[in-house]
C-alpha cells in the first residue's frame, strides 16, 4: 500500500511537471472579440493605452485576451471563448514581489534546478469574490496592489542534462503549484 501512495505521488509530481506550453496568439479585430467581454472595456477604453485583441489556442482549448497599458503598468486580461473572465495579471518586477515569497521561490528553484534566469514575472488575480467580471476588472484597475492568487513565472532554467524555458506558476505564497514547458512558438507573445 506504501509503495502504491508514493508511486501516485511521484506520478502527480510528473504530470504536473510535463505539461507545454504550446499557445498561438494571433491578434483580432474588436469585432472578432466575445461582445460580452469587449463591454468590459467600454468605460476604459480612453484611459488605457495600446488596447489590443487576441484570440489564443493553446492545444484543444479557446481563449481571448485584451492587453493594454494602465498607469504605467502592462495588463492582459483573459475571457474564456464564452467571455467569461479567467484572469487578469499585470507584469511586475522581482522587486515587487514580497520578501518571505521571494525566498520561498528561490527556494523551489535551489531545489530543482542548477540555474534559473527569470524572463517575465506576472502577479494573477482570479475572481474568487461575489463581484461581477466587470466589477471586478475595474476593482483591479482602481486597487492593482491588492491580493492577488498567484505569481506566473517565465524563466529559463538549467537542470544537469538540459536547458529550457518553463512557465512556473506559485501561490501567493511562493508555493509552487505547477509547471510547463513553453515552446519556441508561444515564447515571443509570451514577453508581451
Amino acid at each position: 500500500m506504501k509503495s502504491l501512495y508514493i508511486v501516485c505521488i511521484m506520478l502527480c509530481c510528473t504530470l504536473s511537471f510535463s505539461q507545454t506550453k504550446n499557445e498561438k496568439e494571433e491578434r483580432i479585430k474588436p469585432s472578432e472579440f466575445p461582445e460580452v467581454a469587449r463591454s468590459h472595456f467600454n468605460n476604459i477604453s480612453g484611459k488605457v493605452k495600446y488596447l489590443k485583441f487576441f484570440k489564443e489556442t493553446d492545444g484543444d482549448k479557446q481563449s481571448f485576451e485584451a492587453k493594454f497599458k494602465y498607469k504605467r503598468q502592462h495588463y492582459s486580461v483573459e475571457f474564456d471563448s464564452l467571455g467569461k473572465l479567467e484572469d487578469i495579471e499585470i507584469v511586475i518586477k522581482e522587486k515587487d514581489i514580497p520578501r518571505a515569497t521571494l525566498e520561498n521561490i528561490e527556494k523551489y528553484y535551489d531545489e530543482h534546478f542548477k540555474k534559473v534566469r527569470l524572463i517575465k514575472i506576472q502577479k494573477q488575480f482570479v475572481n474568487i469574490t461575489k463581484r461581477t467580471d466587470k466589477q471586478f476588472i475595474n476593482f483591479i484597475l482602481r486597487k492593482p496592489n491588492n491580493k492577488h492568487t498567484h505569481f506566473e513565472i517565465i524563466a529559463e532554467i538549467k537542470t544537469k542534462k538540459r536547458r529550457e524555458l518553463r512557465e512556473l506558476t506559485f501561490d501567493r505564497h511562493g508555493n509552487f503549484e505547477k509547471s510547463r514547458l513553453v515552446t519556441s512558438s508561444s515564447y515571443e507573445h509570451a514577453l508581451y
